[in-house]
C-alpha cells in the first residue's frame, strides 16, 4: 500500500504545471466532466498537438480517478478532444490504453503515439517500469501497443 502511494505521488509530482494558467481552458472541468464518474480524479494529463494554445486542436486527455473502496487504486479514462469555434469538445472515448505517467506523445496526421509505464514480468502490481509504447488512430479512436 506504501508503495502505491510513493507510485501515486511521483506521478502527481511529474504531472505538468496546471495548463489553464499556460493560457488553456480550464481543462478539470473539461476532463473531469468528460471522463470521470465523481467529477474529481486523482491525477490528469493533457496531451495537446501543439504547446500554444492559439495553435492547438486536438489532445489527448487522460485522467486517473480513485476506485471507491479500493484502498489506493486508480482507473484510468482516455479521450481525444477537438477544437471547434465552441472550444474544445470531446470526441470520444478511447479504450484499451493502459499505463501510468503518460509521456513523450507526438501527433501525425492520422494517428497520436505516447508511452506509459506497465508492469514488467517481476514487476509488483503497485510499481510499473516498463515503458510502453501506443498508438491511437485519430479517425477510430482504435489503440494499437507498439512494443
Amino acid at each position: 500500500m506504501i508503495a502505491r502511494a510513493l507510485v501515486l505521488i511521483a506521478a502527481l509530482l511529474a504531472a505538468p504545471v496546471s495548463a489553464q494558467q499556460a493560457g488553456w481552458p480550464d481543462l478539470d472541468k473539461l476532463l473531469f466532466g468528460t471522463m470521470t464518474a465523481s467529477g474529481r480524479a486523482e491525477a490528469s494529463y493533457w496531451m495537446p498537438n501543439a504547446e500554444d494554445p492559439a495553435s492547438a486542436n486536438r489532445a489527448v486527455g487522460i485522467v486517473y480517478e480513485a476506485i471507491s473502496g479500493s484502498a489506493g487504486n486508480t482507473t484510468i479514462a482516455v479521450g481525444l478532444y477537438v477544437r471547434t469555434t465552441q472550444g474544445w469538445q470531446f470526441a470520444g472515448r478511447v479504450e484499451n490504453l493502459f499505463g501510468h505517467s503518460p509521456r513523450d506523445h507526438v501527433f501525425t496526421p492520422t494517428h497520436v503515439e505516447l508511452t506509459t509505464d506497465m508492469p514488467g514480468p517481476t514487476d509488483p502490481r503497485c510499481c510499473p517500469t516498463q515503458a510502453t509504447r501506443w498508438r491511437i488512430d485519430l479517425n477510430t479512436r482504435a489503440v494499437a501497443r507498439l512494443n
